[in-house]
């Protein structure tokens, strides 16, 4: 077995093998591009959401002590970790060992007062996000940013903040 950054290559590439080739069905792109994620009311100002394999809490209550992160830090981390693990996965396919990777992500709302409903004015999402990878390695300086910009190019949660995306937003009521 050869492994880099902790990833079995021989199986990394068997895997991709097997995408690449269910991936040309049409009827199964679909499906393959697809994620999902459940959320479910807590009371109060807790969540608990469900996607994949796994499940988190969320908490927003701003009058007491928060014991999760709150869905705008969700976001933050969402967004750092796939960065982070799209530059492991680049690595790892160039062969390139990386001995230790973190990504810092900071965002600055628009108007927190908007978001609380103590005013109409501003616009209550991120205005600015600063993203920042710190990564330690033996490989040529220009090879690892060569990967992070690749990273950047090809991680689906930053794409999806450089781009408006069609959302669909219902209401259903229950008896």
């Amino acid at each position: 077995m050869v492994e880099v950054n902790g990833v079995d290559v021989e199986a990394l590439e068997k895997v991709l093998r097997m995408v690449s080739e269910q991936y040309s069905d049409p009827n199964r792109r679909r499906q393959m591009n697809l994620r999902r994620s459940r959320v479910s009311w807590r009371g109060g100002m807790r969540s608990l959401v469900r996607a994949g394999a796994g499940r988190f809490e969320v908490d927003e209550d701003p009058s007491g002590p928060v014991n999760t992160p709150t869905s705008l830090e969700y976001l933050l981390g969402s967004l750092g970790a796939c960065v982070l693990l799209t530059f492991v996965y680049l690595a790892t396919r160039r062969n390139v060992r990386v001995d230790d990777v973190e990504v810092a992500v900071e965002g600055e709302l628009g108007d927190l007062m908007t978001y609380l409903g103590l005013s109409d004015e501003g616009d209550p999402g991120f205005v600015r996000m600063s993203l920042t990878c710190y990564v330690r390695s033996d490989a040529d300086e220009n090879l690892l940013r060569e990967i992070f910009s690749e990273s950047l190019r090809r991680s689906p949660v930053l794409r999806t903040f450089m781009r408006e995306v069609e959302l669909s937003a219902n209401l259903r009521t229950l008896k």
